[in-house]
């Protein structure tokens, strides 16, 4: 039988939010139309709510830590000079902004991966800055032909720089593309971070460690992030 917790905690309720707290509403929102069954929504969501409840009951400090970095790339993201970066600084910010829901709920997989996507767009925006007529940056815009490796990204970003940035933040090898390659780890299920390496078990379930790691990797991601919109 479920422990419910006491309806005085405000993680007890749930609330529907009013129109007007969305930029684009179409109208009243109708009311249910297909309303899912009860053992389906508890089959979905009991395992992510106790994940989350757990991981709220421990880690409220770097949870408020990861909740004030995403405002502060908020702010950064200067809706007024739409540039090359905009864009890419924008998806980033909807990533960092699932990584976080997933390490609470426990998918801390599928947050990793949301980081790696981070990167890349940041990179890559911060290229577009830099050199807006490469031609592996122009295809990857317009054509959306094929992918822009990281690698490749970073090696055009070193020549866009070369002699203004100091070479430790933009080395072969630094640490931009080293967290990278440890975010590639989990993007790709290896053995070793996989979701079951990191649950020791089925899950999604809590585990304090794995849940540590997302927090360092996301906020590892924030520097190089910011790094990247200053160079560009």
């Amino acid at each position: 039988m479920s422990n419910h917790i006491p309806l005085k905690d405000f993680r007890a309720h749930r609330d529907l939010l009013p129109d007007e707290a969305f930029a684009l509403p179409s109208g009243e929102r109708p009311g249910p139309t297909d309303l899912i069954s009860e053992k389906v929504w508890r089959g979905i969501v009991h395992l992510p709510d106790d994940v989350a409840l757990t991981t709220s009951n421990h880690h409220g400090a770097q949870l408020g830590t990861l909740y004030g970095r995403w405002a502060d790339w908020i702010d950064a993201v200067d809706d007024g000079q739409e540039d090359e970066l905009f864009d890419g600084m924008l998806e980033a910010a909807d990533c960092f902004q699932a990584s976080t829901f997933d390490s609470l709920h426990g998918f801390y997989r599928a947050a990793a991966a949301n980081l790696r996507s981070a990167l890349e767009l940041i990179a890559i925006g911060a290229l577009g800055n830099l050199a807006p007529k490469d031609v592996d940056y122009e295809r990857w815009k317009e054509r959306n032909l094929g992918s822009f490796p990281f690698s490749s990204c970073m090696k055009k970003l070193r020549g866009a720089t070369s002699g203004v940035v100091r070479t430790p933040v933009l080395k072969a090898g630094g640490w931009p593309e080293t967290l990278y390659e440890e975010l590639c780890r989990f993007t790709h299920a290896r053995p070793d971070a996989s979701d079951g390496a990191l649950w020791h078990s089925n899950g999604p379930v809590y585990v304090s460690e794995s849940f540590r790691l997302l927090y360092t990797l996301q906020i590892s991601t924030y520097a190089a992030g910011f790094v990247f919109a200053k160079i560009a």
